[in-house]
């Protein structure tokens, strides 16, 4: 199959309109600055790219690199469908069923709605290619996931957010903090008493997380989900890698052919005798060379994760590379290899059982998700210790005209306005739903200078003519004479996105006004 070059900012500035035809204000960040403009045929070197400068080196290359997995779909909370195990089929991962006037919106309970790039015609399949600014030697390029999947991931601090999922598991170890970039060990509400590589637990853990990420990847690019499927089988030969990688396949020892095999062939009577439950599994799949799970007699020789990430570093192009531990989700082999682990995990627990619909397995991808989604705030609102709560405390009870007639029309599947505007990553720096308190959508609201609004507050108390939330959805922020300024410009357009007025209806403006205009209180 051809793999064919193209400059990144052909790929990034139509995503970036359709980005900014879903949420009309787009954040600043690292996910901006992944490109720059090059010559035809040649490497980027340093230029603009959605909004940022930065060091380029990006080309595009369609096809596809691995094979795709079969299997059933984890479950969410809408139902079941097919697909593979961490795949969006049915109405099980998706947005899930229920009411229009569903409250609050959670996605973690109900799924991402798709990323409006998954829709542009400009959005590609299979690995992009990366090569360090000034070198285009095929023997060195890399391999990531597409540039509108790393916009998103680095807008949403995935990457810091998946090096804090691990660090804070090596609380307890020696030296094992160090990984961290907010000191995550001093929230010690947050650490977990399973250990990295220690118990059982932190095995089962490792399984769920991956596969959390790897179901909401999915989820938003429904299109283009192939980037986060698993090798089909553990690759053996240099055909089963994608074609940038063939030319530096090195035959595997061994042990680890005998381990792969295991692995395919988890499902049969001697492999599954060989764990007793899935914690035992996700140990041997997870952890390092020489590990041992405390307990166990017959587990077969450890390293398989490690191994796997080694397999694919590219020394001299370390920048998005599967080995650095600072961007490796960057890589398009990251989602290959875990995706062949969680492939593994499936067929076992198809074997043992265990469905994917199983209430367990729901409630602890939810715990997943909520994990993640915690480290994340602590990253991009850089929240102390004492701000962030322990994972399983509720949300508090509330009442007023905010959380019971305001808060639902944000969070409706019909609306979808919390589906850009999460309580993580939320674009435009605006939070209008998700696992947060109404106070505190409030607090973010009333008084706050709108960053793509020009000189408009988001709401101004009593005023809702000059609240840009009310311009935005009733469009008409176009004709309310915005001016940009040092800090804002000016983004008009109706939101929730739509070519014909407003999505929400007279009676949902209505409500929206009466709130401001009554003075935007939140709960009491």
């Amino acid at each position: 199959m051809r793999y064919h070059r193209i400059l990144l900012t052909s790929v990034l500035v139509p995503a970036c309109v359709a980005l900014a035809a879903c949420v009309g204000e787009t954040s600043d960040g690292p996910g901006a600055n992944t490109g720059g403009s090059g010559s035809t045929g040649g490497e980027a070197t340093s230029g603009s790219a959605g909004g940022g400068t930065g060091p380029g080196g990006w080309t595009t290359a369609t096809g596809t690199g691995g094979g795709t997995s079969g299997g059933p779909v984890t479950a969410g909370t809408g139902g079941t469908g097919s697909g593979d195990p961490a795949g969006t089929g049915g109405a099980g991962v998706g947005v899930g069923g229920g009411d229009a006037n569903d409250h609050p919106y959670d996605h973690c309970l109900y799924g991402h709605p798709p990323h409006p790039s998954d829709s542009s015609p400009t959005m590609k399949d299979g690995p992009a290619e990366y090569y360090p600014p000034g070198n285009t030697d095929p023997n060195i390029v890399d391999t990531t996931v597409q540039p509108e999947v790393l916009e998103y991931m680095y807008e949403n601090a995935w990457q810091i957010a998946h090096i804090e999922w691990h660090a804070i598991r090596g609380c307890s170890l020696p030296g094992g903090s160090l990984l961290s970039k907010v000191g995550i060990c001093d929230y010690k509400q947050l650490v977990p008493e399973d250990q990295n590589c220690q118990t059982g637990g932190d095995g089962y853990q490792f399984l769920v997380f991956h596969r959390h990420m790897i179901q909401a990847l999915k989820q938003l690019w429904p299109n283009h989900s192939e980037q986060f499927t698993g090798f089909e089988k553990f690759p053996t030969k240099a055909e089963d890698v994608p074609p940038q990688w063939r030319s530096a396949w090195k035959d595997w020892d061994p042990q680890i052919l005998e381990a792969g095999k295991i692995g395919d062939e988890i499902d049969k009577p001697e492999n599954l005798a060989r764990f007793k439950d899935e914690g035992e599994l996700g140990f041997w799949l997870q952890c390092n060379v020489g590990q041992k799970l405390r307990g166990t007699t017959n587990m077969p020789w450890v390293g398989l994760h490690f191994v796997l990430h080694a397999k694919w570093a590219r020394p001299g192009n370390t920048k998005h590379g599967v080995n650095n531990t600072e961007a490796n989700i960057d890589n398009y082999m990251f989602w290959k290899l875990h995706g062949w682990i969680d492939n593994v995990w499936e067929k076992y627990r198809r074997a043992k059982g265990l469905m994917p619909d199983d209430q367990k397995l729901k409630d602890d991808l939810v715990t997943q998700c909520r994990e993640m989604d915690t480290y994340i705030r602590i990253v991009k609102e850089k929240l102390p210790p004492e701000q962030v709560p322990a994972l399983d405390e509720p949300l508090p009870e509330e009442s007023g005209f905010f959380h019971e007639k305001v808060r639902p029309i944000l969070e409706s599947q019909k609306n979808l306005c919390s589906g850009c505007h999460a309580e993580t990553g939320a674009n435009a720096r605006l939070t209008l739903g998700g696992r947060i308190s109404s106070k505190e959508i409030v607090e973010g609201l009333v008084n706050v200078p709108s960053i793509h609004g020009g000189q408009f507050k988001l709401v101004v108390p009593g005023d809702p003519d000059k609240s840009w939330l009310y311009l935005k959805v009733a469009d008409k922020a176009g004709a309310a004479g915005c001016q940009p300024t040092a800090d804002a410009q000016c983004i008009p357009g109706v939101m929730p996105p739509g070519s014909s007025g407003p999505t929400l209806s007279a009676q949902e403006l209505e409500i929206l006004r009466q709130w401001i205009a009554d003075g935007a209180a939140g709960p009491p």
